[in-house]
């Protein structure tokens, strides 16, 4: 997949998820079982397809960018409040000179900026960008973390500018970090681009299992949300086995 496309891609889903929350309604059990699905298809994907090609190349500390970027989502999440994972139950404060007008807390649009952002990076790797199964899998991922945001933000009454701008905001931020792969991916070569890979890898590990745990609340079983999970993981068993042929 050429680096444009991707970019396109990165840059439009938010947007695209934004118009949709604005426009229509969503039905919140949809989106826990959007989530579910989107979880174990990444983690499947992550786990088969991904972590034996990062550590297929001869490239030195893997396992620990692999556990600093689970530790660095660990952090961001403290401030994100869980928005990459589905939450919608963030507060949303006040706007000091705009009366009624809300804005959503800058280290909120930061942590969810730099999650972003390094989650691109490693897609200025050809070999990153041209897996369409990963690909798929953070792409989806990103759907309904989009979407939370946008509910976030309608939910609290925030100026539709000011929600825009926010949400463009989120949106440019992995492709900036492919942008930002790319230079220096040229520049310093595959350690580089493989250290991007496992921290990205470390972080989705993290969301992954988190959501996973999440669709079971109170360890109460759910028929629905586990078949949804293990749809979610056998298309990704499915997607590694015909692509790695």
């Amino acid at each position: 997949m050429s680096l444009p496309l991707l970019i396109t891609l990165f840059l439009a889903l938010p947007l695209a998820a934004g118009a949709w929350v604005r426009f229509r309604t969503t039905d919140p059990g949809h989106i826990k079982l959007l989530l579910a699905f989107s979880g174990a298809f990444l983690l499947s994907v992550t786990v088969l397809h991904m972590l034996p090609e990062l550590y297929s190349r001869n490239s030195e500390h893997i396992g620990l960018w692999v556990l600093g970027g689970f530790m660095l989502q660990v952090v961001l999440e403290f401030f994100s409040r869980g928005i990459e994972h589905g939450h919608v139950h963030v507060h949303v404060q006040p706007h000091a000179h705009s009366g009624a007008n809300h804005t959503l807390p800058l280290v909120t649009l930061l942590s969810l900026f730099i999650h972003s952002f390094t989650e691109g990076m490693p897609f200025a790797d050809p070999r990153v960008g041209g897996d369409t199964v990963f690909v798929a899998g953070v792409l989806l991922h990103k759907l309904p973390m989009a979407i939370a945001l946008a509910t976030v933000l309608q939910r609290s009454a925030v100026g539709t500018g000011r929600s825009w701008a926010t949400l463009s905001v989120f949106a440019v931020a992995a492709p900036l970090g492919i942008l930002f792969g790319h230079h220096f991916g040229m520049r310093m070569g595959e350690e580089f681009l493989s250290g991007a890979l496992a921290l990205a890898i470390g972080m989705l590990l993290h969301i992954s299992t988190t959501i996973i745990f999440e669709t079971t609340p109170d360890h109460r079983f759910n028929a629905k949300r586990f078949a949804t999970v293990l749809l979610g993981a056998l298309l990704g068993v499915f997607l590694s086995i015909i692509t790695a042929h």
